[in-house]
């Protein structure tokens, strides 16, 4: 796995593609760690539907992740609804931080040395 500093060397100097869902993730991880619930379940609900996208042609190594990171979809989605509304309740905030785990998890396997 590369360290954080070999990735951007990396992503600069064009031997790794920057993925949008790496971006998005980010803003929700930062939104959690401040307490913005509302701001992370959005950020996820378009992180994970970009994941699901562009993850897909790394199928071949990454295909149990890929499957595990879809059935987070729908709790993902009832969260982001949610916090178009006003707040989440402990357990949609539970579904967003799982779920942004196994993003992450799913996006450091693909970075990954073989």
């Amino acid at each position: 796995m590369f360290s954080p500093e070999e990735r951007v060397a990396a992503v600069l100097g064009g031997r790794e593609v920057a993925l949008a869902c790496e971006e998005l993730a980010l803003r929700a991880r930062g939104d959690l760690e401040h307490g913005r619930t509302r701001e992370a379940a959005l950020q996820l609900s378009v992180a994970l539907d970009a994941a699901l996208a562009e993850l897909e042609v790394w199928r071949d190594t990454l295909a149990a992740r890929l499957d595990e990171l879809a059935t987070h979809r729908s709790a993902v989605s009832a969260a982001a609804a949610a916090a178009l509304q006003g707040g989440l309740e402990p357990d949609s905030v539970a579904a967003v931080e799982a779920a942004l785990g196994r993003l992450e998890a799913a996006l450091r396997a693909r970075t990954a040395p073989s």
